[in-house]
């Protein structure tokens, strides 16, 4: 009864587009939700997302089903709770409200919050934040082809596709990956090293064959996938394993002497020099071309040096950024540690041939749209277009740039032919696809079923409605999604009151700079002259000095940290309507972020109502380790009566002991099921939440202790056995 009820409550409300305030409790704050089963979904999810997560790259991005989840637990009273379900898969709509996220950074909670039907506003400090988020709000107003494009890469893929071609026995093929290693000279004999981490090219597991090369002559050979010695026809023998670089450690196999490949401070690094020695080529086309490798002859080379030269030709309107790598303020000193001190290092010459024949032919185009899908795919298509790309040596593809988070630096990278179609991951041609498959999934768009199917939407979502304009004209009702490129530290472009619900994912602390790495998309759309004012300064770098993350352990950058998100919430906590809702994610593993974390909560207003666990990851990938958080805190607020700062973060001896229980009754529910994988870190992360939830303004007495010891005092699992 109470489903039908609700049910019909919500397409009544959506007869005329409004939006009523939440119940006083949601099901959300009751956290009767199906905490298990929304793990089995996001594990889901994170073997198939949602197309418009995938046409560019962001980091560290949450998951859909995880904000609509929250969206949906909003929107039922705690004895709605059978209706979750129902409500999730088919009629979650939150008509009319208006939905802020202060760090939107990719985009998903505003995303999957206009699916819902609510009015949205993002801001984030970085442009390539924003760059990605706004199309992927405005996508359903897209069309799924446009004859510029394919104008666009028939024009550009003439002009490169003849220079990633050889000859094998007189006849000539495509090349789908040019193979380069990184050559240093040995600090001691000074001979010329090759940095090979091993000598094999690729291999496939269900075909038990390896491809291998001779350490001597790169002569490329196919042997069994258990052969550990290569004899090659030049008369020498080469252990297949044994390479010359490891864990970025040189071994000069003249002399035999180790040494570090990296520089010890920046201005020592001498740039890197690569030399190319293999290819991967196709014989047959479409489906029929088989794939093999040789090494690189004369005319291979002689190839490449003509790209070189007409790149010399272009000097005058060439476009690829040359702008210097912000070196103040990193957490990490690659790239320039290995001597990439510019943008344009990370490009060989014949990627910086395509490139700008490629931006020169996007920035000609007419139509607006088109011309955005455009600048969208080859911002996407630079990472596996690069000097930084790597070789997945089991699936035989690029693995690119950012693949982890960060610049891993790749002695052997790998070029690729960035015009074939339908083979070869990270091509332009891949790129654009990417971005037409989210234009038709935005048009309609799906959920994941609990059972693991994709089922529409059932026209909850009204695409039609959707458009771009200012907050004002949000506020307004005059436009449905409004995107700005600035610090949330100020939100004076929105009134008192003016919000319904803030939904968020707060940088966590010091896990990730995201402009350290986003600069480099965004030095590339200066030159397009698609950057935002004030980034559209040639010589103005992504803020990698003003964003939240913390880049130095240290106690003064922490308490900035803490200080710039007490101002940031309190900011929320003012836009927020009297009966608004603010939630978040988090999870961290040092005590210290969870200190200031709720140091700013407390001095923001805002009340914390709920704290449960979510899970915030799909399956384990390259940043999964024993130990690593893969459950995420989401902490529900309610707008307070204003910033609070008498007294020091305290909790009673009572409430710590009340936190330790709920987050044990989690762990007692949740652990059985191995699957989801809610382990130790998990559970320590939620015991921080709760006891943060549950801290207060006040002094140390007998019956209460500082909120900082009581974070960092928690005892493992196996301890309490």
């Amino acid at each position: 009864m109470f489903k039908d009820n609700y049910i019909a409550n919500v397409n009544e409300n959506r007869k005329n587009d409004v939006f009523h305030a939440w119940t006083q409790p949601t099901l959300l704050e009751a956290g009767d939700i199906p905490i298990v089963q929304i793990a089995e979904l996001a594990l889901r999810e994170g073997q198939g997302s949602n197309p418009l997560y995938r046409v560019h790259r962001w980091f560290a991005r949450r998951l859909g089903s995880q904000f609509r989840s929250i969206l949906t637990a909003l929107t039922l009273r705690p004895e709605q709770a059978e209706a979750f379900w129902e409500t999730y898969l088919n009629t979650t709509s939150v008509d009319g409200a208006i939905v802020l996220d202060p760090f939107m950074g990719g985009g998903t909670s505003l995303v999957e919050s206009m699916h819902c039907n609510a009015r949205v506003i993002g801001f984030d400090i970085d442009p390539i934040a924003t760059f990605i988020t706004r199309f992927e709000l405005s996508a359903s107003q897209f069309e799924n082809h446009y004859p510029e494009i394919d104008q666009v890469c028939e024009e550009v893929a003439r002009q490169i596709m003849p220079l990633h071609r050889t000859k094998v026995d007189g006849d000539e093929y495509d090349v789908l990956h040019h193979f380069w290693v990184q050559v240093k000279k040995c600090d001691y004999c000074h001979s010329e090293v090759e940095l090979h981490p091993h000598f094999q090219l690729a291999y496939s597991k269900e075909k038990k064959l390896q491809w291998v090369f001779c350490k001597y002559c790169h002569a490329v050979h196919e042997l069994p996938i258990n052969r550990k010695i290569l004899e090659c026809s030049c008369g020498k023998r080469t252990t297949i394993q044994a390479g010359t670089y490891n864990n970025g450690i040189m071994t000069c196999p003249n002399c035999k002497r180790t040494q570090k490949i990296a520089a010890d401070n920046l201005d020592s690094a001498e740039t890197p020099i690569w030399k190319l020695f293999a290819q991967e080529y196709l014989v047959g086309i479409g489906r029929n071309c088989t794939r093999h490798f040789k090494r690189t002859e004369q005319d291979d080379l002689e190839r490449y040096l003509y790209a070189k030269r007409k790149l010399e030709c272009l000097n005058e309107v060439n476009l690829v950024p040359n702008r210097l790598i912000p070196r103040e303020g990193r957490s990490d000193g690659r790239p320039m540690i290995h001597g990439i001190r510019r943008y344009s290092d990370f490009f060989n010459d014949r990627q910086k041939l395509h490139l700008n024949l490629l931006g020169l032919a996007i920035q000609k185009v007419e139509n607006n749209e088109a011309r955005r899908c455009l600048e969208l795919a080859f911002s996407e298509h630079l990472t596996a277009n690069c000097m930084y790309t790597a070789y997945a040596f089991g699936y035989r593809r690029t693995s690119p740039l950012f693949s982890i988070h960060s610049y891993r630096h790749i002695t052997r990278p790998v070029e690729l032919n960035p015009w074939k179609d339908g083979i070869g991951r990270g091509t332009f041609f891949n790129a654009v696809k990417k971005i037409y498959k989210a234009i038709d999934y935005a048009k309609a768009p799906k959920v994941i079923q609990p059972e693991g199917i994709k089922i529409a939407c059932n026209g909850v979502f009204k695409r039609e409605k959707t458009c771009i304009g200012t907050v004002d004209d949000v506020l307004n009702g005059n436009a449905t999604i409004a995107v700005e490129t600035q610090s949330s530290e100020n939100l004076s472009l929105l009134p008192n009151e003016s919000v319904d619900l803030v939904l968020t994912d707060p940088p966590y602390f010091d896990n990730l700079s995201y402009s350290e790495l986003s600069d480099f998309y965004l030095a590339w759309h200066q030159e397009l002259g698609i950057a935002p004012p004030p980034y559209d300064n040639k010589t103005t770098s992504a803020p990698i000095l003003q964003n939240l993350a913390v880049t130095q352990r240290s106690d003064e950058a922490a308490k900035e940290y803490q200080e710039r998100l007490s101002q940031i919430f309190a900011e929320c906590n003012r836009v927020l309507k009297s009966d608004g809702i603010c939630v978040f994610t988090y999870h961290h593993k040092l005590a210290s972020a969870w200190e200031a974390l709720g140091i700013a909560l407390l001095h923001s207003g805002l009340t914390i109502t709920k704290v449960l666990p979510m899970r915030g990851e799909g399956q384990g990938g390259l940043h999964t380790y024993d130990g690593t958080i893969k459950w995420d805190a989401v902490l529900v607020c309610r707008k307070g009566n204003g910033i609070v700062t008498n007294g020091i973060p305290v909790i009673s001896n009572v409430a710590e002991e009340a936190a330790f229980q709920e987050a044990t009754k989690y762990l007692e529910i949740l652990s059985p099921h191995k699957k989801i994988g809610f382990k130790e870190p998990d559970y320590i992360n939620l015991i921080r939440a709760l006891i943060i939830s549950k801290s207060y303004l006040g002094e140390v007495n007998n019956s209460t202790r500082k909120m900082s010891d009581a974070l960092s005092s928690i005892p493992s699992l196996q301890s309490d056995e």
